[in-house]
């Protein structure tokens, strides 16, 4: 007579490791940082894989934290062309290059972090802002602005802004070492 073994693993041999961990929808929406609504409609567009448990619509846990979302807007086909900026509303262009002390790198981030997170800085008349690490020296920092020219305050307070945000990164940047170049901008995309 032949014997068979049970391969079958028991219910307590089981390993929680091996059951996929599922989120409900509002728990995806937390982790990703988006509505409900857009979860649903990422299951809807099979971008991220759902199912329903009950009258409840869950995501693997894996799907969620693996998902990449595309950045915002339509995907560009096309490199847009050169345009020149309308006279009535010049854009004027502000690089300032600066040294970051040594050893103060996490402070830096610490305080970038308090100004995006308490909305400071914010220089009135700017288009865009950029602060930007160099890749090539990690040492050196950027601060990019752009400013329109309908709404560029007067020199007085776009001095007082900038003083304003080199008082507050005083004990990272190495104002001392600071090259500031500004023009007008002829070109852009």
């Amino acid at each position: 007579m032949e014997k068979h073994s049970d391969q079958t693993p028991h219910p307590q041999e089981t390993s929680s490791e091996q059951l996929p961990v599922y989120l409900s929808v509002r728990e995806a929406a937390r982790v990703l940082g988006v509505s409900e609504r857009s979860v649903y409609g990422y299951i809807e567009t099979g971008k991220l894989p759902g199912a329903r448990l009950g009258n409840v619509i869950v995501v693997t846990a894996d799907a969620v934290y693996t998902y990449q979302r595309r950045a915002p807007g339509r995907v560009r086909t096309t490199t847009p062309p050169w345009r020149r900026p309308p006279l009535q509303n010049l854009e004027y262009l502000t690089t300032i290059t600066v040294r970051v002390y040594p050893g103060q790198d996490e402070m830096l981030e610490r305080k970038l972090h308090d100004i995006h997170s308490t909305n400071k800085h914010r220089l009135p008349g700017t288009a865009a802002r950029y602060i930007v690490r160099n890749e090539h020296d990690p040492e050196e920092i950027d601060i990019i602005l752009i400013w329109r020219s309908v709404v560029m305050p007067p020199a007085e307070m776009r001095e007082a802004s900038l003083t304003s945000l080199y008082s507050d990164l005083a004990e990272v940047l190495d104002w001392g070492t600071a090259s500031l170049k500004e023009g007008r901008v002829l070109l852009h995309a």
